[in-house]
């Protein structure tokens, strides 16, 4: 027999699951072999069981789907196979799906506990019964766990369980149960190791309560990962540049004259994350220290701002991402997210007070929404707080499938901007600009602002933005598919 021929018949080509979003695929190719060449001779019998250990997983090279394989059972008519996502088994990738072959493609996710179980079905014409037992394979799309923090004070722990100095390798994955309970009494500082942070549960984050002056310091990379994080009890930012970095990064990109800056190589991450109560912010730095953070993303995240004044911690007018001192991002994305405001607040999104000038003047500056909802921030003021880098030729903007309520001036795209000119690089495509209650399209003029024809003009209609639910009701948005997609019905 030919080791790749996985197929007992070739009448099935392709299966669809029903079911909206799962990718299942069974292919063969037709070699002039027919059925009874791979029957071995099989009767009578009962089928053995696969060996979970004899089933390939590999993935796709986007990682985006993955294929199973498995030897060819003798005497088997085919292979009842099922596939789950440990943490939400309700809702399967593959459920009992009779496959006529031994091969399958599967959707695939990242930081995911699989559970595939595969069974020999029999073969009635040869009078074969099925298998026994079924295959049951446990594989994950996590990256490897350094280490799993209890329930509990993560501050504390980290006192307990220090970073090796000596430690080799690339990012620190410390692992959080699932709907776990945690508060971070104090900052903790992890230096320059490249740190993630994460829950083990897709569906149910970690929760993680922050202390009155509680936050993360870094001058590397930094990933936080499903978790829900209350801010509403600390007036520092969620996550700090350090203040004392290791000269090692100092400088590491040169082109010219020396630039002092500190660069953070690895992204810092906001990755399905839900804020609540926020009213200092995301990120800041601190006075004497420059840092250009290459890369920053926040996305699939919930993120809310309080800075009424019921909450003692707030500051009015710091901005969300509060680079003051000398620092600024290069490349910042915000996609597949809402950030919203409990009152029309006056802080900006952003401020910046370093610059890519001063690096390079080749240097370029990125500044992505994507699929964003964005709501009473930065209301009848600057979206952006800072104007270091206004009308250059190596700033880029894109804002594309928005719903923009009440951020920013009427003109969103000049207060985001700072400068209306035709020298930024800007994308804009199907956002909605409401803004006091009406539609603001038509004010989005001057150069570099948009004047594409594919903006939205319908109220949203959020259902109930003051309590958080912005399930959108506006017929085009929902039409094009625009804003945060976790609020389209």
């Amino acid at each position: 027999m030919k080791k790749n021929h996985f197929f007992t018949y070739s009448k099935l080509c392709v299966l669809a699951l029903a079911g909206a979003s799962a990718l299942f695929l069974a292919s063969c190719a037709e070699d002039g072999y027919d059925d009874e060449s791979f029957d071995g001779g099989v009767s009578n019998t009962q089928v053995e069981s696969i060996s979970a250990d004899d089933i390939t997983i590999t993935a796709s090279a986007d990682g985006k789907s993955q294929t199973i394989s498995w030897p060819v059972v003798m005497g088997a008519g085919g292979y009842r196979v099922n596939l789950i996502d440990v943490s939400n088994p309700d809702e399967p990738i593959v459920k009992d799906s009779l496959v006529d072959g031994c091969s399958i493609t599967a959707k695939r996710e990242e930081d995911v506990n699989y559970q595939l179980t595969i069974w020999a079905m029999g073969n009635a014409k040869k009078n074969n019964t099925d298998a026994t037992d079924g295959a049951t394979k446990l594989f994950s799309t996590f990256t490897p766990t350094y280490a799993t923090i209890p329930a509990g004070d993560i501050a504390l722990w980290f006192d307990e369980n220090p970073i090796p100095e000596d430690f080799e390798g690339d990012a620190i994955n410390y692992d959080l149960e699932g709907g776990g309970e945690y508060t971070l009494s104090k900052q903790v500082d992890f230096g320059g190791h490249k740190v993630v942070i994460r829950g083990t549960n897709k569906n149910n984050n970690a929760k993680i309560a922050l202390a009155s002056g509680a936050r993360f310091v870094t001058w590397g990379g930094f990933t936080l990962k499903y978790l829900d994080i209350d801010a509403s009890q600390t007036n520092k930012p969620i996550v700090e540049l350090g203040a004392t970095p290791n000269d090692s990064i100092k400088n590491k990109i040169q082109y010219s004259s020396p630039s002092n800056y500190y660069f953070i190589m690895d992204p810092i991450v906001f990755q399905t994350c839900n804020v609540k109560g926020m009213g200092a912010c995301l990120i800041a730095d601190q006075s004497g220290n420059k840092y250009d953070i290459r890369d920053m993303l926040i996305s699939n995240c919930v993120i809310e701002v309080n800075k009424t004044t019921n909450n003692v911690n707030a500051n009015e007018a710091e901005a969300l991402i509060k680079l003051t001192s000398g620092s600024f991002i290069t490349n910042l994305v915000v996609e597949n997210s809402t950030v919203y405001s409990l009152e029309r607040g006056i802080a900006p999104f952003m401020t910046y007070n370093g610059r890519p000038k001063e690096i390079d003047n080749a240097e370029l500056q990125k500044i992505s929404f994507v699929n964003c909802t964005l709501y009473q921030l930065a209301y009848n003021t600057n979206f952006r707080g800072d104007t270091r880098t206004q009308g250059q030729t190596t700033n880029y903007f894109t804002v594309e499938k928005c719903i923009i309520v009440d951020c920013g001036k009427k003109n969103f795209c000049n207060a985001l901007l700072r400068q209306m000119s035709t020298n930024p690089t800007v994308s804009y495509k199907e956002n909605t600009y409401w803004w006091n209650g009406e539609d603001v399209s038509e004010a989005q003029t001057g150069d570099g602002a948009d004047t594409t024809d594919t903006k939205l003009t319908d109220d949203p209609a959020f259902a109930d933005p003051q309590n958080g639910d912005f399930t959108v009701g506006g017929a085009q948005q929902q039409e094009h598919q625009t804003g945060d997609p976790r609020w389209l019905p």
